[in-house]
């Protein structure tokens, strides 16, 4: 059922501190999901040395994070319409703190790997889960307005964690990284087993059985409708720019140039900033200036900042300053981009936010493990290539959003 004119029942005036909580636990589980991501990205060099392996193979092991992360929230995401928001978070945000406890132990880089695709499934509970929650509140340019704020703990994940995981490098091993997520995602829990509202309260009795053939069915649906797909692929792309940034990163900054890892961590807060300026354009503006001119900005924002990168590449200058300051300004156009897109996505769907949240969730994060994955075929000894990418990327942004309806 496709309700985009239906209204999102509100709660009423007392429930203002139940939507808090629920942005509390987007914030919550965007942030630790992504942190999974970035925090040991400073001691990837130390983790090759340790297992033996090339660098190539520990960025596999990112897009491997992303596999379970992505592929899982096709699971969290009907389960929590038919079984319930909190249960099922509960339930994720465990997986996701036992994985990254486990994580501080393995000997083998196999393990290593195994044990990374356990905490993505954890942490993709965390992503689908929480925007049903938050399509259960909010729809149109508020569930943007609502989105921002998961924006906002993106960006601190974004930077805060490799600028972490740079200053943990500098006294301890990489394992610390996962005693922190572990210590973080206790806490987690308990927040949301003594804070969390239900949203989506099911009679035990009258609900249907959660995977069922009819699922697949409705999944194909949702995918083939183009107010969900035309805007999720939009926000794919963009998420895909800056994470290709985050993958090369490391060789590009810290090998090349030869920074150290806390150096290296220093220059993700810049990243940071950006993503926060970004999802602040949206909280403030998306009600005043409206979605469409925001995305337009966020375009102006990309072609040009990546136009730059490319003249100073092709001049031959290399060094932290050519290939970050130009960088900033696409991650403030690119958080514009997926914060209003996600919502686009979403708004169509009240009656399924479950699955169209796990659906965008996949779409989008399998879309950036795929361009992790390509990312090792990008040579890292310059930043022209890096720039060329980003700049077609953002010319296929520019035609896909011509066809938004916004």
């Amino acid at each position: 059922m496709i309700d985009s004119d239906r209204p999102t029942v509100q709660p009423p005036a007392e429930d203002s501190k139940a939507q808090f909580r629920i942005i509390t636990y987007g914030c919550l589980g965007i942030f630790l999901s992504q942190a999974a991501y970035f925090i040991y990205l400073p001691s990837v060099l130390q983790l090759s040395t340790d297992f033996g392996v090339d660098g190539a193979t520990v960025q596999n092991s990112i897009a491997l994070y992303a596999l379970g992360y992505g592929f899982s929230q096709l699971l969290w995401g009907p389960a929590s319409d038919q079984m319930g928001r909190k249960p099922v978070a509960l339930a994720g945000m465990g997986v996701f703190m036992l994985a990254s406890l486990a994580l501080v132990f393995p000997t083998t880089y196999g393990w290593f790997q195994a044990l990374r695709l356990v905490q993505g499934i954890g942490g993709g509970c965390g992503t689908s889960v929480s925007r049903a929650a938050l399509r259960d509140r909010f729809s149109a340019a508020k569930l943007s307005y609502a989105l921002s704020y998961l924006g906002l703990a993106y960006a601190v994940a974004l930077g805060g964690a490799p600028f972490l995981g740079g200053q943990l490098a500098r006294w301890l091993s990489w394992r610390a990284d996962f005693v922190v997520l572990a210590v973080l995602g206790l806490f987690a829990w308990l927040y949301l087993a003594y804070q969390l509202p239900e949203t989506n309260p099911v009679d035990p009795l009258a609900r249907p059985p959660v995977f069922r053939l009819s699922l697949i069915k409705n999944y194909l649906g949702i995918l083939f409708n183009v107010q969900f797909l035309l805007p999720i692929l939009t926000c794919t792309l963009a998420t895909g720019m800056v994470v290709l940034y985050d993958a090369v990163s490391p060789f590009d900054v810290e090998k090349s140039l030869g920074l150290t890892p806390a150096q290296f961590g220093n220059t993700s807060l810049a990243i940071t900033l950006a993503y926060l300026v970004g999802s602040f354009l949206v909280n403030r503006g998306v009600t005043v200036l409206g979605q469409k001119t925001l995305l337009y900005l966020g375009l102006c924002l990309v072609l040009s900042a990546s136009s730059i990168m490319v003249a100073l590449g092709l001049a031959g200058i290399f060094n932290v300053y050519s290939l970050l300051l130009p960088m900033v300004f696409v991650v403030v156009g690119c958080s514009i981009i997926i914060l209003i897109c996600m919502a686009l996505s979403l708004t169509p769907f009240a009656e399924q936010a479950g699955l169209a949240s796990a659906l965008a969730g996949v779409v989008q994060q399998e879309g950036s493990g795929l361009i992790i994955a390509l990312s090792v075929y990008l040579p890292t000894t310059a930043q022209t290539p890096l720039a060329l990418t980003l700049l077609g990327t953002g010319f296929v942004l520019v035609i896909l959003v011509k066809f938004l309806r916004v």
